[in-house]
């Protein structure tokens, strides 16, 4: 009796307090709601079943107890199998004193509107923030959000609305995106990013109705053309304007001039060819950030115009004459001329990036002198020696980046930066030895000294550095052999390919067991493949071609499971592989997708282990310029993506494999100049390879050959074709030569006969010269006898004599 009366009390309890914080309609309508969305977990998360103020999701007037604030979420989407759908509006119409309602990512179409006109929009009145991002709207959007005067905040971020803002020429869409959008005056923030706008002109007279516009965003569309209408410039209280990743054209409007308020402005990946200082730009002194990066602006060596820009203070344009300028970023335009000087007096001055431009000349050695801490010219046409004074020290410097240039001399200037941890100056013309003073930065991540004309031996020294994880000395011509235990335990990515390094690799490598990269191709390594080498178990890049290895055939290499690319290891080096006939570079993403095995140019021996096949995700395997011995493994037909098979110019017998046609994927095949026998397969992809792919092997038979399989061949032929070598060092095929000689004589010897038998006269004339000869061969054998005889009895009688 007690626990009855107890629980009676708390639920009269339950229901004061509820209905205190939260209005029993509103309550209704959220537990309405829940059909649609996920709310009912709202009321587990320590909130009163009836006080729907303290669901999550729900914010409500601590005075009133009307709620305000109301965020909705959607599993129907995923549930359904990722179809859009409509939202029931009249759902909201309870809610009179909303102010802000997110549907972010609910994946709408639209929502359908009560039958009444205008009871959305009436009841909604004080609706100021709304959130549509990531849904999938339709025209029916917008007619209904015009109505709403009240709002304020509209995002439409991913919100797809092609079918009403993807103007194309259509006028229709024209006018109904006119009168969508000119009743929304106080409307303050518009994102309208990847909703495929296109042409410039109909997309910006349209936005220009909303005059209370503060920030405005664009960014990629596929917005065309050249900015010809006065309607941005309508918008005098814009703050923020974001035109970037787009294809619009021409000169900035002149109107411009007059947008004072703008703060930030971001056209960059544009196609604009203005001046910056003839520009509009000029007048806009509110500017702090400020990016044309990738487009065409004309950046004359003096902006004196642009020295009233104090706010500026993170810009990707302005230097020198910029007050607080701490970054510059001029990279990705057709800058062209010298790198003025004056840059590196600018002490506010942190990080400049001149990459991707055409400047030529000299660098300037104020930059190295200064208070940088990155500097990148990259892929520009600079040239000439980098020389330092005495006094040269910058210690603040962490990244230098000089590639793709023509620098040349030596890297003595090294000697002054010391405190370096990312170093870059591949692709340039540098000479000279490795400098043993470089080991004195101590603080290096990565360095790459490759594509030079760096000689001499690697020095002991260079190993040194505690925190080294990316190494590229590739493409050089350095000589010698590593260091015992060269490598700091931290290094993830070695790259020495295209050198003349030599000797072997029994402990050069062995405790590089963080080793995710190893490119050793193109040297003069000798000597069989190190035991060690299959215990990198992070190993994903090996690449050993073109050297001198010998031995059989390493089966170690087959324990590197990991001897793949994933996605999440970042590649910053170009690897090369020798695939579908061609020699292909791989990087960045494509190289995440490449998983490959290049061996090739070496003197490997034996057979090719089964477990070759070390990764279903292969796609390349190149064993080609080897001694390799043995049968083709039947286990290369699991490598279901492979697109290369290159085991040409190596020793392999029997047939190829039947199963190897199951390969849908395989492109190339090339088995050359082997020992290989039987039939070739000729089914699937294999019916599309040539003759090119099987020279070499002359007990091959059928297409693409024009040998046929008329008999049996055994494929166990290893007598037969010892045999076949032997004839084929000869000057002439043995057997050939015994063939021609019996079939001639034969010829003769039925030949003469005939003719003698059916000319008389040559018959007579024969038989004449037969005579003859046996005439004159006794005359000359009894002249040979009496004297062979005279002579005898001369010498017999000489000798009894004495």
């Amino acid at each position: 009796m007690k626990k009855k009366a107890l629980w009676a009390l708390v639920v009269i309890w339950g229901i004061t307090c509820g209905s205190r914080g939260c209005w029993e309609q509103e309550r209704v309508a959220l537990l309405a709601l829940n059909a649609t969305f996920d709310l009912i977990y709202r009321v587990d998360t320590g909130g009163s079943y009836f006080n729907c103020c303290s669901w999550e999701g729900v914010e409500c007037n601590p005075t009133t107890g009307r709620v305000t604030h109301l965020m909705l979420f959607s599993s129907r989407y995923y549930l359904s199998g990722f179809k859009t759908w409509y939202l029931n509006a009249s759902l909201l119409l309870p809610f009179e004193e909303l102010k802000s309602l997110d549907l972010f990512n609910n994946h709408l179409t639209g929502w359908i509107a009560p039958e009444e006109p205008n009871l959305l929009s009436s009841r909604l009145s004080k609706l100021e923030e709304l959130d549509l991002n990531g849904n999938s709207l339709d025209n029916s959007i917008l007619s209904i959000l015009a109505t709403i005067p009240s709002l304020r905040c509209l995002s439409l971020r991913n919100s797809n609305l092609s079918g009403t803002l993807h103007v194309n020429g259509d006028l229709s869409n024209l006018k109904e995106l006119d009168i969508s959008i000119k009743n929304l005056s106080h409307l303050e923030n518009l994102y309208l990013d990847y909703v495929h706008l296109k042409h410039v002109g109909t997309v910006v007279q349209a936005l220009g109705a909303l005059s209370s516009l503060r920030i405005l965003s664009l960014q990629h569309n596929t917005i065309e053309g050249t900015i010809t209408t006065q309607g941005l410039c309508n918008l005098v209280k814009l703050e923020e304007l974001d035109l970037s990743f787009n294809g619009i054209t021409g000169r900035l409007p002149t109107c411009w001039r007059n947008m004072s308020s703008i703060r930030i402005l971001n056209l960059e990946d544009n196609e604009f060819t203005d001046s910056v200082v003839s520009s509009p730009l000029t007048s806009l002194t509110s500017l702090e950030f400020l990016s044309i990066l990738g487009s065409h602006f004309d950046i004359p060596s003096s902006l004196g115009p642009l020295t009233n820009h104090s706010r500026l203070k993170l810009t990707t344009e302005f230097w020198a004459n910029v007050p607080n300028l701490s970054y510059l970023n001029l990279s990705a335009n057709i800058l062209e001329g010298t790198i003025p000087s004056e840059l590196g007096s600018v002490k506010s001055l942190d990080i400049l990036d001149l990459s991707s431009n055409n400047f030529s000349g000299g660098l300037p050695i104020q930059l190295l002198d200064g208070k940088l801490n990155v500097l990148s010219v990259a892929y520009n046409n600079l040239q000439g020696e980098i020389v330092l004074s005495n006094h040269t020290m910058n210690p603040g410097l962490s990244r230098l980046r000089l590639e793709h240039n023509l620098f040349n001399g030596s890297l003595s200037f090294l000697s002054s930066i010391v405190n370096l941890r990312e170093l870059d100056v591949s692709n340039n013309i540098f000479t000279g030895k490795l400098p043993r003073l470089i080991a004195n930065m101590s603080s290096l991540v990565a360095l790459d000294l490759s594509k030079n004309q760096l000689d001499g031996l690697i020095p002991q020294e260079l190993w040194n550095f505690g925190e080294l994880e990316y190494l590229d000395l590739s493409n050089n011509n350095l000589s010698g052999s590593l260091p015992l235990f060269f490598i700091s335990e931290w290094v993830r990515h070695i790259h020495l390919s295209r050198n003349k390094l030599n000797g072997t690799l029994v402990h050069a490598l062995s405790n590089g067991l963080r080793l995710v990269t190893l490119d050793l191709s193109e040297n003069e390594f000798s000597g069989s493949i190190p035991y060690w080498l299959g215990s990198l178990s992070q190993l994903k890049i090996l690449l050993l071609k073109g050297n001198s290895f010998y031995g059989t055939f390493p089966e170690q290499l087959c324990r590197l499971k990991s001897l793949k690319v994933e996605e999440k290891f970042q590649a910053p080096h170009t690897v090369g592989f020798t695939t579908k006939g061609r020699f292909d570079s791989y990087k960045g993403y494509t190289l995440l997708k490449m998983v490959g095995l290049d061996f090739s140019c070496n003197q490997f021996s034996g057979e090719i282990p089964s477990e070759i096949a070390i990764s279903q995700e292969m796609l390349v395997l190149n064993l080609s310029h080897n001694k390799l011995i043995g049968r083709i493994p039947m286990s290369l037909s699991s490598l279901t993506k492979i697109e290369s098979i290159d085991l040409s110019y190596n020793n392999l017998i029997g047939s190829i494999p039947e199963e190897l046609t199951q390969l849908n994927s395989l492109e190339v095949f090339n088995v050359s100049y082997n020992n290989l026998s039987g039939a070739i397969p000729n089914k699937y992809q294999f019916g599309a390879f040539d003759e090119s792919s099987y020279y070499g092997n002359h007990l091959l038979c059928g297409l693409p050959l024009s040998k046929k399989c008329s008999t049996t061949i055994n494929d166990n032929c290893s007598t037969t074709k010892s045999r076949l070598s032997t004839k084929e060092d000869g000057f002439i095929d043995e057997e050939t030569f015994y063939i021609s000689f019996g079939v001639s004589y034969t010829m003769v010897g039925l030949v003469i006969p005939i003719v003698l038998f059916i000319n008389p006269q040559w018959r007579h004339g024969w038989f004449h010269y037969v005579e003859l000869v046996i005439n004159t061969c006794q005359s000359l054998f009894i002249t040979c006898y009496y004297f062979v005889q005279d002579g005898f009895r001369k010498f017999v009688s000489s000798y009894l004599h004495n």
